[in-house]
């Protein structure tokens, strides 16, 4: 036990009481001493002198988890703008117009380079209008072995190689799409058609921003190991499979100037298609799972996490190369529309 006492010179100090140490009697047994418990004394100023970092301040900011941050309601910005329209041309219908439909797009983007994942509250029912909030009316979306556009409910028979978690109402841990794809798609959006009776919500994690914290606040070693070991991502299904191996943080080829350290250009991050470990000597093996358990229990802090309930023609979007998304469990009829974007293309 601990306890704070003074010392000799009437100065706190802080107190350890050991308790009694077992020791072996002439037959071999254990047996406890009956001395009195063993005290060790500390005086709090020299606690204070010797210790490490007394006056540190963490130099990396925790990941953003404050959804009014990234939130967006479209109604309103429709209203506000055209309301502004209005006053300076009579006869503007309340649309959102293409002078507006910029600034929309401009704040939407404004909210993704500083935060990784924008939520639009009451966007509308049709998922492809939405997509052309985000590219050119040239460019088209991304189609994967699922399809186009994915629509995540249980009865789905709309998408091929539909054998896998998205198409359950099984909790979904955080992870990036497609980390056995050699491109990964840069964006993903997911408009709510129909939300679950109960449970569902989706959370988020600005995986970049957890990883610097990961670098500089908990364990450089595990940084380092993330950013370096291979891991082989195996996405096999009844009538699909592909492989890919690389590092979980994927950084630069070149140096930041700025930081003199590579900058972290993608996360890869899939417990679902993660592949047992065979790319690590025996003996580092459980290094390499202590490292995982580590930088999951770093995701999973509640003050790292965006969590969003979406309701019907509300959509999210986010960065697939630097934020994890995830889902909880849930009953009823939920239907989501998962759509993939060119990076460039937005």
């Amino acid at each position: 036990s601990v306890t704070a006492e003074g010392d000799g010179d009437g100065q706190p100090a802080v107190v350890f009481y050991w308790p009694p140490i077992a020791t072996k009697d002439d037959e071999g047994n254990l047996a406890l001493s009956e001395e009195k418990e063993h005290v060790t004394a500390f005086p709090v100023q020299w606690l204070r002198d010797n210790a490490y970092a007394i006056n540190r301040s963490e130099s990396s900011e925790l990941p953003p988890h404050d959804i009014d941050l990234v939130t967006l309601d479209y109604n309103n910005f429709v209203s506000k703008h055209a309301a502004k329209e209005q006053q300076g041309s009579s006869g503007s219908s309340a649309s959102i117009g293409e002078k507006n439909s910029l600034l929309y797009k401009a704040a939407l983007y404004d909210i993704l380079k500083k935060y990784g994942v924008a939520v639009i509250r009451n966007r509308g029912s049709d998922t492809e209008d939405i997509i052309y909030d985000f590219i050119d009316p040239t460019a088209d979306v991304i189609s994967t072995h699922f399809g186009r556009i994915e629509h995540l409910r249980t009865d789905n028979v709309e998408n091929t190689n539909n054998d896998q978690l998205g198409y359950t109402n099984s909790p979904v841990r955080l992870h990036t799409d497609l980390c056995y794809a050699q491109k990964v798609p840069g964006f993903q959006f997911l408009h709510c058609i129909q939300p679950a009776d109960i449970g569902g919500g989706n959370y988020f994690v600005h995986a970049e921003s957890a990883a610097n914290y990961l670098k500089t606040e908990v364990s450089r070693r595990a940084y380092d190991l993330l950013t370096t070991v291979p891991v082989r991502f195996d996405r096999k299904q009844s009538k699909f499979q592909a492989q890919l191996t690389e590092p979980i943080l994927r950084l630069s080829d070149e140096v930041d100037p700025a930081t003199g350290e590579r900058r972290l250009d993608q996360v890869r991050y899939s417990y679902f298609t993660q592949a047992a470990q065979t790319n690590v000597p025996f003996a580092d093996l459980r290094e390499w799972y202590e490292v995982l358990q580590v930088w999951d229990r770093l995701l999973y802090r509640d003050d790292f996490q965006i969590k969003a309930e979406l309701n019907t023609g509300d959509v999210v979007i986010y960065d697939n190369l630097k934020v994890l998304h995830a889902r909880n469990g849930f009953s009823g009829p939920r239907h989501m529309a998962g759509v993939y974007l060119e990076a460039d293309d937005l």
